[in-house]
């Protein structure tokens, strides 16, 4: 039996290929403020039915991005990009079940670069595409939240079982199946998810900003992401009379069979599970609409809440005048647009997002730009303007001159991509916007072949209702395609990660024991040969587990609390793994040259 330590990341480390900065003057802090599946429904951005008073006040001191898109319009690619700095081709992530550590192990992420230079890197809520820690970029383990009352009303787990029972066997849901899509607790703030998160946050801010180093601290909000669960109060705000409810949406004309989502996402949840999909007779009745767009709209306002207590603990301790504060979010939402409830298409109302940029050095605060600007600029931006040095490895690019000059061009165009199945292919589907115009050019995922192409007019159409590319100038389909292809070129893509398990041909099998030495929670996740993480295995601390498995199986061990994150594969008959972490890497504290602060 072949026995060995695997030695886990320690957070509270500094990465151990990276020496540390030192500085002769302060950096500035950054507050990182991710909101999930925010489109750009804020009053800051002229929506006449959004109550985000915080949010609008923020944007008072900052730029607001018009014209900002994601690269992915799914959580998960649309994470990994931002914070690892590179567009999802590079990277590998395209979709919801690949790490961006199992595809590019080596990825170096915007927290973990600041930690470089001496800044501690703090993660509370939803940053990465959950429940995935990564323990590269924090310097300290991920914190746990006080037990919370329930949200829904009694009898939900009892309405589960029985829509569960009445099933097919072989429908995904049987097992999966969510409890309702809304819920309006009457309950404080912190009672509720994101508000109880925002209560940890603002105690690492008021901790963080008497300390000596400069800080980086991260909430990420769930909502407006699904279920749509806000404290009563936030309905109460909304008039659901007064929202506009989409009743004569159209698929875009003269577009593939594959353009659009399919609405899946919703009938997740028990009182969805029918929803029509955006090509069926059938529409979402105006009702059952209403009472979606209610509950978006309350969620929006319950974030802004907090987003608020955020701000306001930065002004009471004298923290907001040294802080960078960027708000965004990883893509937008349909809420009935092109008969669509739900993100995953290459359409603006899917790819354009908020984007808010203050702190020392916006020259140009409380106003509005219109150039175009992508999630993966946030990486080099914030490294711009904390005075440190922007990586080579990063795609983005910054936006500071923006920052400077509302009417500075950085882009000519903005890039997004999405991936898609139909029936029984694969497809990648790429648009690039500019000021005037969205070129879709979709592909065969493997070989790179064009399979389809539209065009959106957005002097005319900006709803893209209606694709113009078999009219269009063809100089204009040449010249925007050109400006595609300088970023994405024609070429095969492979979807399976770097990490992923390679079963050996014979068959043979083996035991592989797994013994947690640390004193909190591990998950041990198998990732199969596509890539895909399998369901996983809970080791209690002091515990044990051994699975019986094939020779070339991989696994994926994480902590509950953030710390852990190690791959383990089985090479031999029988081997034994113990997790224990690595108490060299902590204190590590070499020194290189600083840059020169932005705005100073």
């Amino acid at each position: 039996m072949q026995r060995h330590l695997i030695s886990a990341i320690f957070a509270i480390a500094a990465p151990a290929f990276f020496p540390v900065q030192s500085f002769a003057e302060p950096r500035p802090n950054v507050l990182f403020i991710a909101v999930d599946d925010l489109r750009p429904s804020i009053g800051c951005y002229g929506d006449p039915h959004a109550i985000t008073p915080h949010m609008d006040r923020l944007a008072t001191q900052a730029v607001q991005f018009n014209r900002a898109y994601c690269q992915v319009a799914v959580c998960n690619p649309s994470r990994a990009s931002l914070m690892t700095g590179l567009r999802p081709d590079n990277l590998g992530v395209w979709t919801l079940p690949i790490h961006f550590r199992e595809s590019m192990p080596d990825a170096v992420t915007l927290p973990q670069w600041f930690r470089k230079f001496g800044y501690t890197a703090v993660s509370h809520g939803k940053i990465y595409h959950n429940p995935t820690p990564d323990p590269q970029s924090w310097s300290e383990p991920i914190r746990d939240l006080p037990r919370l009352p329930a949200f829904y009303p009694e009898g939900t787990q009892a309405r589960i079982q029985t829509a569960q029972e009445a099933l097919p066997d072989r429908d995904w849901r049987k097992n999966n199946l969510r409890g309702p899509s809304t819920a309006s607790p009457d309950l404080p703030d912190d009672q509720v998810l994101d508000g109880a998160r925002t209560n940890l946050a603002i105690e690492d801010l008021r901790r963080l900003g008497k300390s000596d180093e400069p800080f980086f601290l991260a909430m990420g909000y769930i909502r407006p992401h699904l279920a749509w669960i806000a404290p009563k109060k936030y309905w109460d705000m909304h008039d659901p009379a007064k929202l506009p409810v989409l009743t004569d949406q159209e698929l875009p004309k003269n577009s593939p069979a594959y353009a659009m989502h399919n609405n899946s996402e919703l009938t997740h949840y028990v009182d969805l599970m029918q929803l029509p999909k955006p090509w069926d007779d059938r529409v979402v009745e105006p009702e059952n609409a209403r009472h979606l767009m209610h509950a978006y709209y309350a969620c929006v306002s319950y974030i802004d809440a907090q987003i608020g207590r955020l701000l306001s603990t930065l002004e009471e301790e004298g923290l907001a005048d040294n802080t960078i504060v960027v708000l965004w979010s990883d893509h937008g939402w349909k809420l009935g647009e092109h008969r669509g409830w739900g993100k995953m298409t290459n359409y603006e109302i899917d790819a354009r997002v908020p984007l808010l940029i203050a702190g020392p050095g916006v020259e140009c605060a409380g106003q509005q730009t219109n150039q175009l600007a992508e999630l993966l600029d946030v990486f080099p931006t914030l490294c711009e303007m904390a005075g440190i040095e922007v990586p080579e490895f990063v795609d983005g690019s910054s936006l500071v001159p923006i920052l400077k000059d509302v009417e500075a061009t950085v882009h000519d165009g903005a890039v997004n991509q999405y991936y898609r199945r139909h029936e029984g292919k694969q497809y990648m589907g790429y648009s690039v916007r500019t000021r005037d115009y969205r070129l879709v050019e979709w592909r065969d995922f493997s070989t790179g072949e064009v399979t389809a192409q539209e065009l959106y007019d957005h002097r005319t159409d900006d709803s893209e209702t209606e694709s113009i590319i078999d009219s269009a100038d063809p100089a204009l389909v040449d010249e925007l395609t050109a400006l595609l292809l300088e970023t994405h070129p024609r070429k095969g893509l492979v979807m399976t990660p770097a990490i992923h398990a390679q079963w050996a041909s014979d068959g043979s099998k083996g035991k592989l024991t797994f013994e947690n030495a640390t004193d909190t929670l591990v998950r041990v996740h198998p990732i199969l040969p596509a890539g895909r993480r399998g369901k996983a295995k809970r080791i209690q601390p002091g515990g044990k587990i051994t699975l019986n498995a094939r020779i070339g199986s991989v696994y994926v061990l994480e902590s509950h609390d953030g710390t852990i994150q190690k791959i383990q594969s089985l090479s031999k008959p029988t081997e034994t793994v113990v997790i224990q972490r690595d108490a060299k890497q902590v204190g590590r504290n070499d020194r290189v040259e600083p840059c020169e602060p932005f705005g100073r």
